[in-house]
């Protein structure tokens, strides 16, 4: 509904991306127009994705990563999430005082390295810079396609493309790339910008 003040004519959206889930609403004349009144409605619906930008486990997020050329398995344990992969790729900023990891050690790039590493049960000495950047970087992509189909799904149920889409949350700088990557020729609106990164 607040999102709504910012979207208040014709067909909008809101896209919340946390550090846990993501949440896409279809707004209405500013009012919210969600399918899904439970949180399992709102998985089958498309409106809630479980997945963000700091906790989700890299198993739950791609089955493999690449690496010397490969796709390679990842380790079904929780040795890594997907902060490592955004302090990697300079879209999160490292934060030494940050201990909520798999590993409980800062979330800077030279540990984001060693946890990624572990998803191919690797280390410093068979997982290269290069490949956690790379490894890193398919991460990202695997999330902009999990939340792009979701969406996808969302669109085709709407009248017409949004006019107006309200972004918000930790994972504010995935919900742009999802926006150029998906051609939606939208106004933009930051609550962070907006609110004075109240939110």
């Amino acid at each position: 509904s607040f999102a709504g003040r910012y979207a208040k004519h014709g067909q909008g959206l809101m896209i919340d991306i946390g550090s846990t889930t993501c949440d896409l609403i279809p707004l209405v004349d500013g009012q919210p127009q969600a399918m899904g009144k439970t949180d399992p409605e709102r998985l089958l619906s498309g409106e809630l994705v479980y997945t963000g930008v700091e906790r989700s486990p890299i198993c739950a997020v791609t089955p493999t990563l690449p690496w010397r050329g490969y796709a390679c398995p990842v380790a079904h344990e929780v040795f890594a999430t997907t902060i490592d992969a955004y302090v990697m790729l300079g879209d999160l900023a490292e934060n030494p005082k940050f201990k909520f990891t798999a590993d409980n050690r800062p979330a800077t790039r030279e540990f984001a390295h060693d946890r990624l590493a572990r998803m191919l049960c690797a280390d410093r000495t068979t997982f290269s810079s290069e490949d956690a950047l790379q490894a890193a970087k398919a991460i990202r992509e695997a999330q902009l396609e999990l939340i792009g189909a979701a969406l996808a799904k969302i669109n085709f149920r709407q009248a017409t493309p949004p006019s107006t889409i309200v972004i918000s949350g930790r994972g504010e700088f995935l919900a742009r790339r999802l926006i150029a990557r998906m051609k939606l020729s939208a106004a933009v609106i930051s609550l962070h910008d907006e609110l004075g990164g109240l939110v």
